[in-house]
C-alpha cells in the first residue's frame, strides 16, 4: 500500500531546489484569477465579476494568513539558495540601544549606511539578506546574512561592526558548513504558529508557553506595508524552480527515499466554493549523499 503521507508519484508538482534541500509542492501557481483594477476593486479574469478589496489592517489578520506563509517560505528558499555556511559567510544581529525603535524605514536607512562603511572596511562587495524582527516590546532589530562574492574569507570583528552600525549592540557569528543555515536563521525570525496568529506576545511568568506561540503573537507587530526582508542586487539568486510530475523530479535528482518532512494543509476558499488541500514534501540531498557513502 502506498504511503498516504507522500505526494502521489504521478501528481504534477512545483519543485524548488535550494542548497541541500529539494521542496516539492502540489501548489502549481500560474496566472492569478483575480486582478486588481483600483485600490478598492478587483476583477475576475474569467467571469468579469467586480469585487471589493479586503484591506488588511494587521499582519495577524486571518485574510493575511497565506500571504505570511508565502513570505516566510520565499525567505527560507532564498537563504537556502545563497548561504551554506563556512569562512566566506557571517551571521549578524543588529539592535538599537534606544528602545522602542519601531520605524522600519529608519532601520533600512541605517542599514544602508552601515553596508557602505562595511564594504569600505572589507575592501570588496558584500552580498546580503537582511531580515527585520520585532521584539516582544515592539522594538525592531535586524538579522543579517553576509557573504563575499568570490568566496574568500570574510572576517568582521564585533567592534568594527558596532562602529559601522552605530546604533547599539551587535553580534557576529560564523555558521559552520555543517549548519543548515536556512533552518537556523528561520528558527530565529519565523518560528511562528501561523494557525495561532493571535498568540500571546509576552511570557510574563508562565515559562510553559512555547516560544512559537510568543513569536506568533509578534506577527501583529509588523506594520502593514513593512518589508520583512531585503536582499542585495548582486550576489543573491532565487532558488531553482521546476514544474513536472513528482516521478520526473525524483528521477532527475535521484530521489529514492521517503521525504524527510511531509505536510498537508487545507486552503479555504470563498463562500460557496469547496476548500482544497496542498501537500508539501522536503528532501535533504546532504542526508542522501551521506547514506550513499555509508552504503559503499
Amino acid at each position: 500500500m502506498a504511503n498516504k503521507k507522500q505526494i502521489n508519484d504521478e501528481s504534477p508538482v512545483t519543485a524548488h531546489i535550494y542548497g541541500d534541500t529539494i521542496e516539492l509542492s502540489t501548489a502549481l501557481g500560474g496566472t492569478p484569477v483575480m486582478q486588481k483594477v483600483s485600490r478598492d476593486k478587483m476583477v475576475n479574469r474569467v467571469t468579469g465579476e467586480i469585487t471589493e478589496v479586503h484591506h488588511i489592517t494587521s499582519r495577524a489578520d486571518p485574510k493575511n494568513y497565506e500571504s505570511l506563509r508565502a513570505t516566510f517560505k520565499r525567505l527560507k528558499r532564498l537563504i537556502g539558495a545563497n548561504f551554506q555556511g563556512g569562512y566566506s559567510e557571517l551571521w549578524c544581529t543588529l539592535t538599537y540601544k534606544n528602545s522602542p525603535m519601531t520605524d522600519s524605514k529608519r532601520l533600512y536607512a541605517d542599514f544602508k549606511r552601515m553596508m557602505r562603511r562595511l564594504r569600505k572596511f572589507v575592501g570588496k562587495y558584500l552580498a546580503y539578506i537582511v531580515i527585520i524582527e520585532p521584539q516582544a516590546s515592539g522594538s525592531l532589530h535586524a538579522h543579517l546574512l553576509l557573504k563575499t562574492l568570490d568566496r574568500s574569507r570574510l572576517y568582521i570583528p564585533n567592534e568594527k561592526l558596532a562602529e559601522a552600525w552605530g546604533q547599539g549592540f551587535v553580534n557576529v557569528k560564523r555558521l559552520s558548513d555543517a549548519d543548515n543555515v536556512a533552518s537556523y536563521v528561520m528558527a530565529y525570525v519565523s518560528n511562528v504558529d501561523l494557525n495561532n496568529l493571535e498568540g500571546q506576545v509576552r511570557l510574563d511568568k508562565d515559562e510553559n508557553l512555547p516560544k512559537r506561540i510568543i513569536k506568533g503573537g509578534r506577527l501583529s507587530l509588523y506594520s502593514i506595508g513593512m518589508q520583512i526582508y531585503r536582499r542585495s542586487r548582486r550576489g543573491i539568486h532565487e532558488a531553482m524552480k521546476l514544474k513536472e510530475s513528482k516521478r520526473a523530479i525524483k528521477e532527475k535528482y535521484h530521489i529514492s527515499t521517503t521525504p524527510d518532512y511531509y505536510r498537508k494543509f487545507e486552503i479555504k476558499c470563498k463562500s460557496g466554493e469547496d476548500p482544497f488541500e496542498i501537500e508539501t514534501e522536503y528532501y535533504s540531498r546532504k542526508k542522501r549523499s551521506l547514506l550513499q557513502r555509508l552504503q559503499k
